[in-house]
């Protein structure tokens, strides 16, 4: 292949960049699919009793104010893997069997996220329900560190312009969530109204985790290359 005349390898070159785009195209439409499924099943579990008179309206509506609390929290955590998954996608240049397989297996866990959120907020103060959610959020967590770091690492699915700076910062991301969300997991047996305060903690420390990995200077030459990839883009460079 590296024998033939330039412009063949170019263009051999070019026809194998479109099927990779074609290739994660398909796969992020699958992916978002999936994560709007997810968010629009929460509201399910939000239900008023089928005997509620127009008297007990309000009394009802206040009493499910677990489930509000639920589908907030679930609302929050689905929407932040959908931005993380997003990211990671932004950097990635090529796809192959392994990291679609990873991908699947995230999707696995996110689309199931809908039936403890309404276990959750049916049984509020159980810990068999505050252990379920947070085993579920782990293995979330898992899986989206999984994909990261097979993409990043051995798979070599990475663009080349990615500096290795951002990748150790997505990686420390990456593994805060599960590590944070299996440490609940006693504070979820024994007191599961604190786990569930706790558990809004756990993306404001893992964007801690990334900006103590990646220093500001860095962030600062990313956005200005965002910026020129932009005007070079409108230009038709």
């Amino acid at each position: 292949m590296s024998k033939l005349p330039d412009g063949v390898w170019k263009l051999l070159r070019h026809e194998d960049d479109e099927a990779a785009e074609e290739g994660i195209g398909r796969i992020l439409a699958l992916s978002d699919g999936v994560f709007a499924f997810a968010l629009t099943l929460l509201v399910i579990a939000i239900t008023v009793p089928a005997t509620t008179g127009n008297a007990g309206l309000p009394k009802a509506l206040l009493g499910l104010w677990p489930r509000y609390l639920a589908y907030l929290l679930s609302f929050v955590v689905i929407a932040r893997f959908w931005v993380i998954h997003h990211q990671a996608f932004r950097l990635m240049a090529r796809y192959d069997m392994a990291f679609i397989w990873l991908n699947l297996v995230l999707l696995m866990f996110v689309a199931f996220l809908p039936f403890p959120t309404a276990v959750l907020g049916k049984h509020a103060g159980s810990p068999a329900a505050a252990v379920l959610y947070a085993t579920s959020v782990s293995l979330v967590s898992a899986a989206s560190a999984g994909y990261w770091w097979y993409a990043s690492g051995k798979g070599s699915l990475l663009g080349p312009s990615v500096g290795r700076a951002r990748i150790r910062a997505m990686r420390a991301r990456s593994l805060s969530a599960p590590v944070f969300f299996a440490l609940t997991l006693p504070v979820a047996l024994f007191a599961p109204y604190a786990a569930e305060a706790l558990w809004f903690l756990a993306f404001p420390l893992a964007r801690l985790s990334f900006n103590w990995f990646m220093p500001r200077n860095t962030t600062a030459r990313l956005a200005q290359r965002s910026s020129q990839d932009r005007a070079e883009a409108l230009l038709g460079r």
